[in-house]
């Protein structure tokens, strides 16, 4: 077969920003509560893809104690437009239930991890 010398040049993507930073550092998580037992995780991508671009979406199989209900997390590359979504999203009615929307927290696991250290320096563990 004769492509007309043409030869394909593939080219790998280099991930992360220039400085060595990885860009997972840059996401911002969304923490989604009240999912609809229904709702499955392309559900819940296609529903916030229509207010910002989605990166990727997680629904665990857990379900909350206190609540007894789903949650899930929906990650964005932007902070502004993650925020928007939030004020746009939260007590949007899905499936009979509104969902609940809000910025994930993260600092519980560093101050976990601050307090454990604290202790084993004091010889306290």
């Amino acid at each position: 077969m004769n492509d007309g010398g043409w030869k394909p040049v593939l080219k790998k993507r280099r991930m992360g920003l220039q400085t060595g930073r990885s860009r997972m550092n840059d996401l911002v998580s969304l923490f989604v509560d009240e999912v609809p037992e229904a709702m499955t995780p392309s559900d819940l991508f296609n529903l916030f893809s229509k207010f910002g671009v989605v990166k990727d979406v997680f629904i665990p199989l857990k379900i909350r104690k206190t609540t007894r209900s789903r949650f899930g997390f929906v990650r964005y590359d932007c902070k502004v437009a993650a925020e928007v979504v939030v004020r746009k999203t939260d007590g949007l009615w899905c499936h009979n239930r509104a969902l609940r929307v809000k910025m994930a927290e993260h600092s519980k696991c560093n101050q976990s991890r601050q307090m454990l250290t604290n202790a084993k320096q004091g010889g306290m563990v």
